[in-house]
């Protein structure tokens, strides 16, 4: 059973992964408007990465 840290974590790095994607495929994206769609999607993520590291590390304390 995975603490809550531990938990926390984990989405920490599934929303890192994903962000990532995300902003590859809005490399290689072919048209402006999908393009700005890939590059909300990796904001949107990175910023749900950075609250779960924010309540991994008040946890921690």
């Amino acid at each position: 059973m995975a603490t809550k840290v531990e938990e926390l974590l984990n989405k920490v790095r599934v929303k890192q992964a994903l962000a990532i994607k995300y902003e590859n495929l809005s490399r290689i994206s072919g048209s402006k408007p999908a393009r700005a769609k890939f590059i909300r999607r990796c904001n949107q993520l990175r910023r749900q990465a950075l609250q779960f590291q924010q309540a991994a590390d008040a946890a921690k304390a």
